[in-house]
């Protein structure tokens, strides 16, 4: 088999591309910041949330909350298990969410649908990117 990979191997490649990915989350979070007017004291103000859950083979819906009184702004997840292309695990879903079943409440939680097809239970790390609610926000209700 012929290694087309610029960096020598696949697992160099995976793991260029985890931080490139990383790099691109995080310089978001920096621009939508300054794009919502959020200085750098607020910036300040995030939290991140990391959970780690164990999902059985199947299906499975979950999120990670902010904690009371700020509000999701970005999310993602880490698989660092085994990798392979015949048994995959697939995020089908990785979005804001809500707790509440009002429809007009501001984004406070990060929502996952996993698909996990290997024949093992797997975890995953999921997390959640929150700052404090703003009124002078957009969406923030006010």
């Amino acid at each position: 088999m012929v290694n087309l990979s610029p960096f020598g191997s696949p697992a160099r490649s995976v793991a260029m591309g985890v931080l490139a990915g990383g790099a691109l989350v995080w310089s978001g979070v920096v621009v939508a910041g300054q794009f919502l007017g959020i200085g750098t004291a607020a910036t300040q103000k995030i939290t991140i949330v990391k959970e780690n859950r164990t999902f059985a083979h199947g299906y499975l819906g979950t999120n990670v909350v902010c904690p009371k009184g700020q509000r999701a702004i970005s999310g993602g997840y880490a698989y660092n298990g085994d990798h392979d292309l015949r048994t995959p695990v697939t995020v089908e879903v990785n979005a804001p969410g809500r707790t509440s079943d009002d429809p007009d409440a501001i984004a406070n939680a990060w929502n996952f649908f996993v698909l996990n097809n290997k024949n093992k239970t797997i975890t995953i790390e999921l997390h959640v990117i929150c700052t404090p609610i703003d009124n002078d926000l957009p969406g923030s209700g006010s």
